[in-house]
């Protein structure tokens, strides 16, 4: 036996009612009108809307090194702020890259945690000064004096460790929507409001979802020094590590399980957000994500790090090791600020004493 479908008032929740005159449902309280088709549409929608969003990842093993003699590697510590990280053995005098501090306990190698990929750095440590040196030229405030050279020499190539995730992801997201119509004639201005109810679904591949693995360093930094050419990668061997220091996880996989899911999440919902350009205001109501096929891999990821003390406060530097993006935050000296505006305020007095002149002459 068929069940009676009842159907609410999407404007303001009350019964809608058949009309057979206009073959509408209509809202006997607010008046508006509906095809019942719209209504079916709809509620198809909802229930494709129905269900929690689901998250399935396969668990990560970690590989040790077969041999701790396939690199010739050191670790170093850093009693300041508890950084380990490896380094070449041969490395002489090393800067703490997350903190600055000069002093860094060398000890031996401990032959675990071994990554599946690496992306060799592309650019050497002179072309990390220069991308540095040409991105603080926008910064007309810099103080000279943290353009030392000596300071900038101190940057530190590391491999940074991520986790990477690929997924396959289902989704569906509903919005509330509007255009908006303006038009006018010789007597009045009209405006038109339309309202919408928005469904999207579909499928999307992920490859490649980067999670930082290192508690030391600054999530947000990381996440802006993106993108990294990941099709770069290559299977990790202990060569690529020569001369560069690399820090190991100290977040696990399954730690990072959450925050991959919110990226994947976010990244989802914006691409379905990019399908309604054609309204006026568009408002996201819900959303279901689910992820099949989840992989998750180790991989260490070339960055150049810098820390430059000024005014009793650290400024941190990172640098992508592929494409030279630089991210971080400049000091302003004052002194040069005020005199810059001085000089502005200068000129646009004579300039308007002028303009006087010319007026009364």
């Amino acid at each position: 036996m068929d069940t009676i479908q009842n159907y609410k008032c999407p404007c303001c929740t009350a019964p809608l009612v058949f009309d057979a005159e206009t073959q509408n449902l209509i809202c006997e309280s607010c008046d508006n009108k509906f095809p019942l088709e719209t209504m079916q549409q709809m509620t198809e929608g909802d229930e494709n809307m129905g269900g929690s969003s689901k998250y399935d990842w396969e668990s990560y093993t970690p590989r040790n090194y077969d041999d701790t003699n396939e690199v010739n590697l050191a670790n170093y510590s850093c009693p300041s702020c508890g950084a380990e990280i490896s380094g070449d053995d041969t490395l002489g005098s090393t800067i703490c890259p997350y903190c600055g501090n000069s002093t860094i306990v060398k000890g031996q190698f401990e032959g675990t945690l071994k990554p599946d990929y690496i992306i060799p750095f592309k650019l050497n440590k002179k072309a990390a000064i220069e991308a540095f040196e040409s991105d603080f030229k926008n910064a007309p405030f810099l103080p000279d004096e943290f353009k030392s050279k000596k300071k900038i020499e101190e940057m530190a190539g590391v491999y940074v460790p991520f986790w990477m995730f690929d997924c396959d992801c289902d989704a569906a997201v509903s919005y509330n929507a509007e255009r908006v119509t303006a038009w006018s004639d010789s007597n009045y201005n009209y405006t038109k409001t339309d309202y919408f109810k928005l469904f999207r679904s579909g499928q999307i591949g992920f490859a490649n979802i980067p999670v930082d693995a290192s508690k030391k360093a600054d999530n947000t930094y990381m996440e802006a020094v993106e993108p990294f050419i990941y099709e770069d990668a290559v299977e990790f061997s202990g060569a690529y590590l020569s001369g560069y220091l690399a820090d190991k996880y100290d977040i696990s996989a399954e730690e990072s399980i959450e925050r991959a899911n919110e990226r994947v999440k976010n990244s989802t919902i914006e691409a379905f957000n990019d399908t309604t350009n054609r309204y006026t205001a568009v408002i996201p109501e819900n959303s279901r994500v689910s992820f099949s096929n989840g992989k998750i891999r180790y991989s260490l990821l070339p960055v150049w790090m810098l820390n430059i003390k000024y005014m009793d406060k650290m400024y941190k530097f990172a640098i992508n090791g592929q494409t030279g993006k630089v991210v971080g935050e400049y000091p302003v000296d004052n002194s040069k600020k005020w005199k810059y505006f001085a000089k502005v305020a200068g000129i646009a007095y004579m300039a308007a004493a002028a303009i006087g002149w010319m007026l009364l002459h």
